[in-house]
């Protein structure tokens, strides 16, 4: 939401004043990928990965949540899965 991103942790979802790109650039890019325009995601925390509809996927993470894949962020995400396994 404009220069606020809310991050969720532990059950728990805090508001900052900071834009996605910026909070992007500041994780380490061995644990968090945009998997989405509006979604970071430490990749411990993925699940499993599964279609949703035509040419989309979600990410089911490991506390049940549910957030939507672009199609670019899947690319990202396998790209990474591959790396780790």
């Amino acid at each position: 939401q404009d220069d606020y991103v809310a991050l969720a942790s532990q059950g728990k979802k805090y508001l900052k004043q900071q834009t996605i790109s910026s909070l992007e650039a500041s994780l380490d890019p061995k644990n968090f990928v945009r998997v989405h325009r509006s979604y970071l995601v430490n990749v411990e925390r993925v699940s499993r990965l599964e279609p949703y509809g035509k040419d989309s996927h979600i990410a089911i993470l490991s506390d049940g949540s549910r957030l939507p894949v672009s199609r670019a962020g899947l690319t990202r995400l396998k790209e990474f899965l591959g790396e780790k396994a």
